[in-house]
């Protein structure tokens, strides 16, 4: 049995042209026409004065200025006319509603449209998050507006002491209730090196010395020389390292107790060691103020000392121009520096003195007897 299969009609229509050719191609004529008519103000000036306008409108264009008929004006009579009418026609109860608060409304939201079903659900998200957002900033405005209060600062500072005698058991973590206190520690300020400045410097790109991702750091940098090169208006660092061996030295000079410093110069037959550091890179300077602290903890006083940073500074890795109309443009400074030698030594009479001078005029730092 064979199956019925589906075949459409296809008709071809034809259209019969019983002209016949022409007996030459078209010509095509170069027709002149003078665009400078066209666009000139007196072509559209004669075209209105040819159309007639299709509305009916008076002398005064619809707008009567003749304030002689409002009573009032000249005539110092009754001017009630020419100001709104103070005792309105009372409303209609069905329009009062269109007056209603839309937020007193129940089941209305104020932040998000009745139709949300009709909008993306990330830009719903995102106006939440910019909610949150303009509400935290609020908070914290709220909270700098105190801050900046003379009494509100005496107010914090004597809660401070209030709470310093306080029971260790008493204190709650400000965000996270699960924690207690182990242990205490007095925070003082660090006195002998307040007239000493500290930056925080930071690499910018990829970290000097570190070829691959299993490979670590250039240890060298953690006791390299960074000395301001330049102008007031072309300024950048310079880093000299030192050698893998005397960089260890180096810091373990800087890392020991003065106890155990002298006694290892004692040991050391060589106290006169000169640490040389070398000229590397410099580095263009990026600056920004920074309430960074650093803290330094003496277990056997239980006190935490803190020291202020100054700035905190990125470096990025400085270009030299190679080009000679670049380099007219901005004159190239360049470090002439090679190599930067260190060597320690204890501080003279005169030299202790002067620095207590110092630190007793700028900081009211009293020294130890």
């Amino acid at each position: 049995m064979s199956r019925a299969v589906r075949q459409d009609y296809i008709a071809r229509i034809r259209y019969q042209n019983n002209l016949p050719p022409p007996p030459c191609p078209p010509k095509l004529l170069d027709v002149t026409i003078p665009l400078s008519d066209f666009t000139s103000s007196g072509f559209l000036s004669a075209l209105v004065q040819q159309q007639p306008l299709n509305v009916d409108i008076d002398a005064e264009l619809g707008m009567p200025l003749d304030m002689t008929v409002i009573s009032g004006v000249f005539d110092k009579g009754d001017e009630s006319n020419m100001y709104p009418d103070r005792s309105p026609a009372p409303m209609n109860e069905t329009d009062r509603l269109l007056l209603r608060d839309p937020g007193s409304i129940s089941g209305v939201s104020k932040s998000q449209p009745g139709v949300s079903f009709l909008r993306r659900t990330e830009y719903i998200s995102t106006d939440a998050i910019k909610q949150a957002r303009q509400a935290n900033r609020a908070a914290n405005t709220s909270k700098a507006v105190d801050i900046s209060d003379p009494r509100k600062q005496l107010q914090t500072i004597e809660d401070t002491f209030k709470l310093a005698d306080e029971e260790l058991s008493t204190f709650q973590h400000p965000t996270k209730k699960g924690l207690v206190v182990e242990e205490s520690w007095a925070l003082v300020p660090d006195v002998e090196v307040l007239d000493l400045t500290y930056l925080l410097m930071k690499m910018a790109g990829a970290a000097p010395g570190v070829k691959g991702k299993d490979e670590t750091g250039d240890s060298r940098y953690d006791v390299a020389v960074a000395r301001p090169t330049g102008t007031e208006d072309n300024t950048f660092m310079s880093v000299f390292l030192a050698e893998q061996e005397a960089a260890e030295k180096f810091k373990h000079k800087i890392s020991i107790s003065e106890e155990e410093a002298a006694a290892e110069e004692a040991a050391d037959d060589d106290e006169n060691t000169v640490y040389r550091f070398t000229h590397t890179r410099d580095y263009d300077i990026t600056s920004k103020p920074t309430d960074t602290i650093t803290l330094g903890l003496d277990s056997e006083q239980q006190k935490a000392y803190f020291h202020p940073v100054a700035m905190d500074l990125t470096l990025k890795r400085r270009r030299q121009f190679a080009d000679a109309s670049k380099r007219k443009k901005v004159p190239d400074v360049v470090n002439e520096v090679a190599a930067v030698e260190i060597q320690f030594r204890e501080l003279t009479a005169e030299e202790k003195a002067e620095r207590d001078s110092l630190r007793r005029q700028e900081f009211g730092y009293i020294p130890p007897e």
